[in-house]
C-alpha cells in the first residue's frame, strides 16, 4: 500500500502521543479537587491583530463577545456550572475595564480576585502568575487551572472543568505535578503533500498535522509554585511554557491529557471568533 499523507500522520501520531488509559479516577476524587481549585484567567494581553480587524481599540481581547457573552464571561460561567467557584483574573491592558466588566463574581455565585501586572510592565504569563503569588491573589495552597479565555472550549460531552481535574488527578497518581491540556493534531493552514525527488506523490488540502498542540490550558499542583519562585523573574517578560514547563518535562513531572481537536477553538482573529459563534449556535 503506497504511503499517503494520512497514513504517515497516523503512524506519527501513534509514535508521539500515547494516552494514559490505565489510571482510574473516581467522580468523588474530582469533586474533592474542586474545593481547593482556583481558575486563573490571563486577561492582560492586547490582542492587537483581532482588535485591529474588529476596529475595537478600546476593548480588552478577553471582553470580545460571542453570541452576547464575552469570552472571559463564558469561561467563568462554564467553570462555575462545573462547581469551581474561585477565580483569579490576571490583568494588564485596560485592567480597570476588565474589573468593571466582571465585578466581584457574585452574579455567577463565584469569587473573583484580580492581580494587575506590576508597575504596568508586561511580564508575560509566568511573571503574572508569580506576581499573583507574591501579592496573595493566588493562594499557593490551591491547585490552579490556567486558562486563556480566548482558547474557547466547545462541544465537550461533559463539563470540561471535570475533564481537566480528572487529568490532574491522573497526573498526581503518576508522579506528575502539572498537566497540559492538548489536542492530538491541528489543521495545517495550507495544502500539505509528500514529495519524492521533486515529484508530488500525495496532496491534501488542510491536512491535520499529528503533533500534539497545547490548548493554552494548564493545571498546576501547588508544588509547581516553587518552580515559579525559583525560575521566573519579574524583570523580564516570560511564559511558563518556555521557562517552567521544560524543567518539569525534563524531570518527568509534566503530564498531558487529550481533548478532541474540534472542541478547541483558539480565537486569534475574526475568523476564529466567527468559528466559535457558529459552534456555540449549533451546540445550543
Amino acid at each position: 500500500m503506497p504511503d499517503t499523507l494520512e497514513s504517515i500522520m497516523a503512524e506519527l501520531r501513534a509514535r508521539i502521543n500515547t494516552e494514559n488509559t490505565k489510571t482510574k479516577v473516581s467522580p468523588k476524587e474530582i469533586e474533592e479537587m474542586k474545593s481547593h481549585t482556583v481558575v486563573v484567567l490571563p486577561a492582560g494581553g492586547r490582542g492587537l491583530r483581532i482588535r485591529n480587524e474588529a476596529q475595537s481599540g478600546d476593548i480588552n481581547k478577553a471582553m470580545m463577545k460571542i453570541n452576547g457573552l464575552s469570552m472571559i464571561e463564558k469561561a467563568i460561567q462554564d467553570y462555575s456550572s462545573a462547581g469551581i467557584k474561585r477565580f483569579v483574573v490576571l490583568t494588564g491592558f485596560l485592567a480597570e475595564k476588565v474589573e468593571e466588566h466582571l465585578g466581584d463574581g457574585s452574579r455567577w455565585g463565584v469569587e473573583i480576585k484580580y492581580s494587575c501586572d506590576p508597575d504596568g510592565r508586561k511580564v508575560g504569563n509566568a511573571g503574572a502568575i508569580l506576581h499573583a503569588l507574591n501579592n496573595g491573589s493566588l493562594d499557593d495552597t490551591s491547585t490552579s487551572i490556567i486558562h486563556n479565555p480566548d482558547d474557547v472550549i466547545v462541544g465537550m460531552n461533559r463539563p470540561y472543568g471535570d475533564v481537566f481535574l480528572e487529568g490532574q488527578v491522573k497526573a498526581k497518581k503518576n508522579g506528575c505535578v502539572a498537566t497540559f491540556v492538548v489536542v492530538p493534531d491541528t489543521p495545517f493552514q495550507y495544502s500539505g503533500m509528500i514529495i519524492e525527488n521533486g515529484r508530488v506523490k500525495d496532496v491534501t488540502k488542510y491536512p491535520p498535522i499529528a503533533i500534539p498542540a497545547h490548548t493554552g490550558i494548564t493545571i498546576f499542583d501547588p508544588e509547581v509554585y516553587s518552580y515559579f519562585r525559583r525560575l521566573v523573574s519579574l524583570e523580564a517578560e516570560s511564559s511558563f511554557e518556555n521557562v517552567v514547563c521544560p524543567v518539569l518535562a525534563r524531570e518527568k513531572r509534566l503530564f498531558a491529557i487529550n481533548i478532541p481537536s474540534e472542541c478547541w477553538i483558539p480565537v486569534n482573529d475574526l475568523k476564529g471568533l466567527e468559528k466559535v459563534k457558529t459552534a456555540l449556535s449549533h451546540a445550543g
